[in-house]
């Protein structure tokens, strides 16, 4: 005679609480702030400063000597931090930089500073998709991948164009490794060409223009942000400014991507399954900018509240470039692919290219 098993003897498995998977971020994000911290320490020493090292470059390069040179096992208890502040600290850092600027700061731009980015978007993404299928034998997607993560906003852009045309983890991560190598080596190299152009060359060449060139050229917002500052306050802010009109042009990309009749994502996966992956990647980050840079330009944000928001906003951004760093190892980007690495390469030899000669007729 058969009898059913005790309650006691069926294996039950609880899932870890939010609460508690968030205890574990939080914790693992404490030495990753206090790194942050000592990077705005020294970047404000005057040993320092005097060579133009932000807080935010000097975070990111502790970070990727961290990652190259130490054994990936003592770096992956820090994974939980180190995903907050890549994800959550970073957009929040965006968004709160808005008290930096105002609608008078676009408006001081000019209309160069707004057509130069989106000309560069368009150009970029174009260019790419054709070069990439054509001459590099990519398929379709993994050239758009890889196009809009130059074009638009880096990392960001790159994931959420990969949920609407539905490419697999493989390819998201081959076009994210292209964006973060290129990336890098850009905002290191910015600010070297700016000095050079200046100092060396005797061009005349604003910090406002070569922010506008930063923003409409250069690959993450971090990116943009670190690069931007170690020429200037006024390169940074003009270069957030132009980046932000590439970011905000993700929204209405995505929906042409969702709703275009003729692409080949479209009938494979589904309108509305596009339309879904489009609102999870629309950049609230962004819109958070222009909010804040809203209540800013209003005079809503007491003046004595704005250093101290700030101070937090770099180390907000500071954490996000250090855990960015540690997790950009250059083996791993070097064996991302050879094509989609040209590719990327291509295209940022284009953006510099071509975002030059824009901004030398236009801005």
């Amino acid at each position: 005679m058969s009898t059913a098993p005790a309650p006691h003897s069926i294996p039950v498995v609880i899932a870890p609480s939010t609460l508690v998977l968030w205890r574990k971020r939080l914790l693992t994000l404490l030495p990753l702030g206090a790194i942050a911290w000592l990077a705005q320490a020294l970047a404000d020493h005057p040993a320092i400063s005097q060579y133009g090292l932000s807080a935010l470059t000097l975070a990111m390069g502790a970070g990727m000597v961290a990652a190259n040179t130490m054994p990936r096992h003592w770096l992956t208890p820090l994974a939980p931090g180190m995903q907050v502040a890549r994800h959550h600290l970073l957009r929040l850092g965006v968004a709160l930089y808005g008290l930096r600027l105002t609608f008078g700061a676009i408006a001081a731009l000019g209309v160069g500073g707004v057509v130069v980015p989106l000309l560069m978007l368009v150009a970029t993404l174009l260019f790419g998709m054709w070069v990439g299928s054509s001459f590099f034998g990519l398929s379709r997607r993994e050239a758009i991948l890889v196009s809009a993560g130059s074009a638009v906003c880096g990392a960001a852009a790159a994931i959420a164009v990969s949920s609407v045309v539905r490419t697999d983890d493989r390819q998201t991560a081959v076009a994210v490794a292209t964006v973060v190598l290129f990336g890098t080596v850009g905002m290191l190299l910015y600010p070297w060409i700016y000095e050079l152009a200046t100092q060396h060359w005797h061009l005349q060449i604003s910090q406002r223009a070569f922010g506008i060139f930063t923003g409409a050229t250069l690959h993450e917002v971090a990116q943009v942000i670190a690069s931007g500052k170690m020429v200037g306050d006024g390169a940074a802010d003009a270069a957030v400014v132009a980046k932000m009109v590439r970011v905000l042009a993700l929204g209405p990309l995505l929906l042409v991507m969702a709703l275009w009749p003729r692409t080949s994502w479209s009938q494979e996966s589904g309108g509305t399954r596009n339309l879904k992956a489009l609102l999870r990647s629309v950049p609230w980050f962004a819109v958070g900018f222009v909010a804040v840079m809203a209540l800013n330009s209003a005079a809503l944000v007491p003046g004595s509240w704005k250093p101290t928001l700030i101070a937090f906003d770099n180390w907000l951004l500071a954490c996000a470039m250090l855990a960015i760093g540690l997790h950009t190892r250059i083996g791993d980007l070097l064996r991302a692919g050879r094509k989609p690495l040209a590719l990327a390469g291509l295209l940022f030899v284009f953006l510099m290219g071509v975002g030059a000669a824009l901004c030398a007729v236009l801005v």
